[in-house]
This record gives C-alpha cells, sequence and structure tokens, in this order.
C-alpha cells in the first residue's frame, strides 16, 4: 500500500497530466475556431468576388447589347428631339405676352428635351469614343455655354464662381462641356427643386481644379466609387452613364474626375484639367 506522500505524489503527477491534457484540449480548440474564422472568411471573400464577377459580367453583357443600340437609335432619336428644341425656343420667342402658366409649361418641356438630350449624347459618347481635339480653352466660358444650355433653374440656387488669373486649360472643349453639362444635371436632379448648386475654380500645381458642389442628400459611401461605373445608378430617371462617360472624358483629356466630397447635407465633384502651357515669346 503506497504511503501517503507517495499517494500525493501520484495524484499531484496526475492532476499535471489532466492539466497538461486541458491545456492541450484548449488550445486545439482555439485554434481550430482561428481555422474555422479564416475559412469562413475565405468563403465570404470567395463568394463576394464571385458575386463581383458575375454581376461584371451581366454589365459587360448589357454594355455590349447598349453599344450595338446607341449608334442607331442615338441618331434615330436626335432629330426629333433637335425639332422638339426648335418648336420650344419659337414658342418662347412668340409668346412673350402669354400667361405664366404657358411659360411655366414651356420651361417644363424645355427640360424634359434637354434631359432626354442628354441621355442620347451619353449613350452615343459611351458607344463611340473620340479622341480629344485639345487646344487652349477658358473654363469660365465653356461652364457659361452649360449653363445656358441647362435652362430655368425652377428656384434652384446656381452660383458660379471663377476667378479672374484662372488658367486656360488644354483640353477639347465639346467634350469637357458634356462633363460639366453632365455635373450640372446630376446635381439638378440631387437637389430636387430646392437647394443650391455652386461652381468654383483655381489654378493650383499646374492644373486646374472646377468643383461642383450640391445641396443635396449625397452619396452614400458605398456607392462612392460604383457611381462612376457604367450602368449604376441610384436615381429614378437616367440610366447610369453620365458619370461613365465624364470620367473617361477627363481621362482622355489629361483630367481626372472624382468624388471631392460628401456628406448628407450634399456632394463635391471635382473636375481636375492640365493648364495650358503659355506660348513661348
Amino acid at each position: 500500500m503506497p504511503s501517503g506522500s507517495t499517494a500525493r505524489t501520484e495524484i499531484g503527477r496526475l492532476a499535471s497530466a489532466f492539466n497538461t491534457m486541458a491545456a492541450d484540449v484548449q488550445s486545439a480548440r482555439v485554434d481550430l475556431e482561428h481555422k474555422v474564422d479564416k475559412r469562413t472568411r475565405d468563403l465570404n471573400d470567395t463568394l463576394t468576388k464571385l458575386h463581383d464577377a458575375q454581376e461584371s459580367l451581366v454589365r459587360r453583357e448589357k454594355l455590349a447589347m447598349l453599344g450595338q443600340l446607341a449608334s442607331g437609335v442615338g441618331h434615330e432619336l436626335r432629330n426629333p428631339l433637335g425639332v422638339m428644341t426648335n418648336a420650344v425656343y419659337y414658342l418662347k420667342a412668340v409668346l412673350k405676352s402669354s400667361p405664366a402658366t404657358v411659360q411655366e409649361y414651356l420651361d417644363i418641356l424645355q427640360q424634359q428635351v434637354t434631359l432626354s438630350e442628354k441621355i442620347v449624347s451619353d449613350l452615343l459618347d459611351f458607344a463611340r469614343s473620340k479622341p480629344p481635339r485639345r487646344s487652349p480653352a477658358s473654363i469660365e466660358t465653356i461652364t457659361q455655354a452649360q449653363l445656358a444650355r441647362l435652362g430655368a433653374t425652377n428656384g434652384v440656387r446656381l452660383t458660379a464662381e471663377f476667378p479672374a488669373d484662372l488658367s486656360p486649360v488644354l483640353v477639347d472643349e465639346t467634350q469637357i462641356g458634356q462633363i460639366i453639362f453632365n455635373l450640372l444635371t446630376n446635381a439638378m436632379q440631387a437637389v430636387d427643386g430646392h437647394g443650391s448648386i455652386t461652381l468654383r475654380s483655381e489654378t493650383a500645381g499646374g492644373r486646374v481644379f472646377i468643383d461642383v458642389q450640391d445641396s443635396g442628400g449625397g452619396v452614400a459611401p458605398e456607392n462612392a466609387e460604383k457611381i462612376f461605373e457604367p450602368l449604376f445608378t441610384t436615381k429614378a430617371r437616367g440610366i447610369g452613364l453620365g458619370l461613365a462617360v465624364s470620367r473617361t472624358l477627363a481621362r482622355a483629356n489629361g483630367g481626372e474626375l472624382d468624388l471631392h466630397a460628401s456628406t448628407g447635407k450634399g456632394a463635391t465633384f471635382r473636375l481636375t484639367l492640365p493648364v495650358a502651357a503659355k506660348e513661348a515669346t
């Protein structure tokens, strides 16, 4: 029969062995949990990539179909839209003394025609990317032309600020005009008939920066980059090509277009363009 000290020693060894085994089990459990967590994350990442790839494939198929339709349909639609634009212009000229309601409805008609023209232009610009014909140009002149093209703002406060020393830019005027018009149209839709839109510009570091700021609801963080993808839109109107086309045109002209800032009180899009080099004297 073992003595008391021997028994205590054996119990101590047994307890030590049990503790070691318990620690090994705990370590194995923790290691297994880590592996399960890692495999779960990997699986979720794979599922996310698969979902993104599927969305990209569907988008590519839509774009391929869109490209086939755009050229033919776009040109056919431009003709009647041009007739409507001329008709509205004529009616405004001959009905200057008409009741305010008539003028209001003519403004609405002009806005809807302008929106339709923008959609057609986006389709055509996306379907055929023309190389830019760049030359020195005034960004203020380009912007003022697009403000005139925008038409009545229906109570939306629109301000354009251009410093006197703003440098000319080296761009294709038509393409940059389309970008600014797209940004203005988006801002008008964002404020939804009330609020303000402000355009600011400055020269710094050999670049000209044009900010278009609106007082709308802003852009959700998860959509900050998606809004520049073709066919992505969160709006009830439009087909989600305006910003995609605008960024493509900006980069073709040696510039960039980004969402510069966004809060619950509005969004600011920044167009960056290269300064035109001064002619050697």
